[in-house]
């Protein structure tokens, strides 16, 4: 469960998973629950990619309800490089990065014709971080993720800390979650149950 602030508003996001192992492959599946947002996410196992998600979102103009599926992923990651599906699960994603062993990553939205040109998305680790969260002294790995080159600087970058031991998850994220004129946006891990 974390703590959810986007601009002067404040509430709570609630994500479960369980990881289900059928024949034809093993997925974890994530579901969240805020108010303005209920969604259902597959990740597989592996990679982490988001294979199925239905996300339905409650807007003060109207109410919308997309459903995508990852049918099938050509493009293979290469040095330095991680694959991503879907901003949603973006959090869970990078519970794979190599904490301690890489500092950089060009991150690859597929399906969104990233992997030949576009728009570079960049993750950089800036080192290991002490924060308080719920109530204990936690060590993190901080990392900056946005866009490269000029526009990263005009946009501005999220700031995100993930529990520097194995499970690796996120305790932590400041930034936009948006194009410009979003506001800021924060998340505080506020209660994790195994």
């Amino acid at each position: 469960m974390y703590s959810r602030k986007i601009g002067n508003k404040q509430d709570e996001l609630i994500y479960t998973s369980r990881f289900v192992n059928e024949e034809k492959g093993s997925y974890f599946e994530l579901s969240s629950s805020a108010p303005d947002q209920k969604a259902l996410y597959r990740i597989d196992a592996a990679s982490l990619l988001a294979t199925y998600t239905d996300v339905t979102t409650y807007g003060e103009d109207a109410t919308v309800n997309r459903v995508s599926r990852l049918l099938e992923t050509r493009y293979k990651a290469k040095e330095g490089e991680l694959l991503v599906s879907s901003t949603d699960t973006l959090g869970q994603s990078l519970r794979l990065f190599p904490w301690g062993k890489q500092q950089k990553a060009k991150i690859i939205f597929i399906g969104t014709g990233a992997s030949v040109g576009g728009f570079t998305f960049e993750l950089t680790v800036t080192g290991k971080e002490k924060l308080t969260i719920m109530g204990r002294e936690v060590e993190c790995w901080k990392a900056q993720l946005g866009l490269s080159g000029i526009f990263g600087s005009l946009v501005g970058k999220t700031s995100l800390w993930f529990l520097a031991s194995y499970p690796y998850y996120m305790v932590k994220s400041e930034g936009v979650s948006g194009p410009p004129g979003t506001p800021k946006s924060s998340l505080e891990l506020i209660r994790y149950e195994n």
